[in-house]
């Protein structure tokens, strides 16, 4: 077909069906993209970029590849090769996809949301290590609640579901994407069930479903949680729908130790042979809690020796020594051998469990119950016995003696039952304190949880108000693109919990100078890229700009010009390069440039080189001072200053920096 769009019309065209892909309208935003992609001789990057996200969308997995590799075929470019691996990676051709996303490394490895994507890769190709640097890094630079949301489920996949817990929260505090918070929402649920709480995780789950939002992978957790959670119906509902489709080896394993919570020791030992799946199929512990829980079975058979040596084969692994899988392997071990009548070696067992989780219930109760058979048996040696014994030597000897003191030897024995009713009463009465004391101190702790909690989230309600407070003070009504006001608000609300939380200054400031540098990449460079389309005046830009020719190579005056030369293909500007160039904008070469902001933005001129001077700053001050030579420790009135030009009044009786920069002409 050919071209029938004109470039002018393509790109509002572009721009509309931008506008549908933020509001989620995927078949308006896949057909506008369509038809600039099929009738348009401009070839936009980004319309291939906004129909394969469409087909995904919409459930046209193969559409989406398709546009991807055509739009590269057409005009290659890093981001649809970068989006092209991360949809292979997701469809599971992980090595195809983890490939593509490696070659662009060189050219998006400053852009937070490739390397969210890149992360994620890594991540499904077993490389954690890499992940968890890649995805480090990719926050540093200002990543949104995409590579937090990959770094949520990392954390959760390395067994640290606190953290997972903590960052998954974070994201459903300020997210409005469906997507990333259905995502949001999965790693809470998985992450609160391995801390203890299935209620919490059974309600997260709950709220995916209702909303037609829940994964299949996820029915097998769902299901032990709401065993855990006492709703054993809707647990056999879980199950059987598991079941119909493709249950992997951890759900059979998940399956089983529900069954073996139901003393149904025959079902789960069924799941357990299932549950040895392939290599790929196991994740961090499986191996361990395979053992743990046929030892178990075997127990509540009968089968004591069969149970006994699968559990010593699993104090062979190192879980045994971790406080979430370690406790019931040691819990076992002691009722096998409270069984055998050894209360000493079950009490050693016991021990061990409460040291490596001092609130494991069925630990305690079994530590409780032992102790007291060890002490009795003690104290029965000690006393009771040794009187008994001495009484009827001496009775003995008093009976060859003096037969006529058969009756003292009688008070005797008396005396013995006496003393031995005294020591069950004393018993009684220090079960009965002990309960008691425990009663208070629970009843204290929860107290106290309760005051923490709230303490919590009345900061937490706080920041984000003066969170929304700020930013609509800094802005004055302007409006802002989302993107930009989303990072903008999530470092205000960073310096807000900073406040209270004693995060350091450095800290916060990466994400207001991350901000920063957003802003400018979007108002100043992107839509100078866009303006120097519009007015074909490119390339009397870059010819403007030689220092120096050598044949056909050519050396700008600096790198911000080189960023707009199509056949360099090099990196987006740096702060500080944007900055040296606000800075320098009287120059001659600049002349482009000033016309641009001139028609573009409101702000006078003597604004641009006083930004210059300030962007220069924060990038060696806040964003890396490291870099140039700063090495005394940034602190709060370095970064209240900051941030006050920034926000607010950037100079005298001129708002802040932010407003400066979006007020249009």
């Amino acid at each position: 077909m050919a071209p029938t769009l004109k470039p002018r019309r393509a790109r509002a065209l572009l721009e509309q069906a931008e506008l549908h892909r933020q509001r989620g309208e995927w078949e308006q935003a896949t057909s506008l993209a369509r038809q600039v992609a099929e009738e348009s001789s401009l070839v936009e990057p980004a319309a291939f970029s906004i129909l394969a996200e469409g087909y995904e969308k919409l459930g046209k997995v193969a559409d989406a590849e398709a546009a991807l590799r055509n739009g590269l075929l057409r005009k290659p470019s890093p981001e649809l090769q970068a989006a092209l691996g991360s949809l292979l990676t997701r469809g599971g051709k992980i090595k195809e996809g983890l490939s593509l996303l490696e070659k662009v490394k060189a050219k998006l490895g400053r852009n937070p949301g490739y390397l969210a994507q890149f992360g994620l890769a890594l991540m499904q190709a077993g490389r954690e290590d890499d992940a968890e640097a890649v995805l480090t890094n990719a926050l540093t630079l200002g990543g949104g609640n995409d590579a937090r949301l990959v770094m949520a489920a990392l954390k959760g996949k390395r067994g640290d579901y606190a953290a997972a817990d903590s960052l998954a929260s974070g994201i459903e505090a300020n997210e409005t994407d469906p997507a990333i918070l259905k995502g949001a929402r999965a790693v809470r649920a998985d992450a609160r069930l391995f801390l203890g709480d299935p209620g919490g995780a059974l309600t997260l789950w709950k709220a995916l479903a209702a909303a037609n939002e829940l994964d299949p992978g996820q029915l097998g957790h769902m299901a032990y949680a709401a065993q855990l959670a006492g709703e054993t119906e809707l647990a056999d509902q879980l199950i059987a729908q598991r079941l119909a489709h493709t249950a992997t080896a951890e759900d059979h394993l998940l399956f089983a130790q529900v069954k073996v919570l139901r003393n149904q020791p025959e079902v789960a030992l069924e799941h357990l042979d299932k549950s040895v799946g392939a290599p790929g199929e196991h994740f961090p512990g499986h191996d361990y809690e395979l053992l743990a829980t046929r030892g178990r079975a075997l127990r509540l058979l009968g089968l004591t020796q069969e149970a006994k040596e699968i559990l010593e084969e699993a104090t062979a692994l190192e879980e045994y020594g971790t406080s979430r899988l370690g406790p019931r392997v040691h819990v076992d071990l002691g009722h096998l051998a409270a069984e055998e009548g050894d209360f000493i070696e079950a009490e050693k067992h016991y021990r061990a469990a409460l040291e490596l989780d001092e609130d494991e219930p069925e630990a305690k109760q079994a530590m409780f119950l032992t102790s007291r058979k060890v002490a009795w048996k003690s104290s029965l040696e000690a006393s009771a016995e040794a009187r008994v014994e001495a009484a009827n030597a001496e009775a003995e000897a008093m009976k060859r003696r003096f037969l006529s003191r058969e009756g003292e030897l009688e008070a005797m024995r008396r005396e013995l039952q006496r003393l031995k009713s005294e020591h069950r009463a004393v018993s009684e009465r220090a079960e009965q304190a002990e309960a008691d004391a425990q009663a208070v101190a629970q009843k204290a702790a929860e107290e106290q949880r309760r005051k923490v909690r709230e303490e919590l989230e009345h900061r937490e309600r706080d920041a984000d108000a003066k969170t929304a407070e700020n930013i609509e003070r800094a802005l004055a009504g302007l409006q802002a693109p989302v993107e930009l006001l989303t990072m903008l608000r999530v470092a205000e609300r960073t310096f807000q919990q900073a406040l209270t939380s004693g995060l350091a200054a450095a800290g916060v400031a990466v994400f207001f100078s991350g901000a920063l540098e957003r802003w400018l990449f979007a108002l100043y460079v992107t839509r100078f890229n866009a303006w120097l389309n519009e007015t074909g005046r490119r390339h009397a830009f870059l010819e403007g700009a030689i220092s120096e020719r050598r044949g056909r190579r050519v050396e700008y005056y600096d790198h911000f010009v080189e960023a707009f030369d199509d056949d360099r293909a090099g990196r987006a500007p740096s702060l500080g390069e944007v900055g040296r160039v606000l800075l320098k904008s009287g120059e001659s070469y600049l002349e482009p440039f000033r016309r641009f902001l001139a028609e573009t933005y409101a702000a006078e001129p003597g604004f641009y080189p006083a930004l210059g001077e300030f962007v220069i700053w924060a990038n060696e001050t806040l964003r890396n001072p490291l870099a140039h030579g700063r090495f005394v420790e940034l602190g709060y009135d370095t970064l209240k200053t900051f941030r006050e030009r920034l926000l607010f009044a950037f100079q005298k009786d001129t708002p802040g920096v932010l407003a400066m920069m979006l007020k249009p002409r």
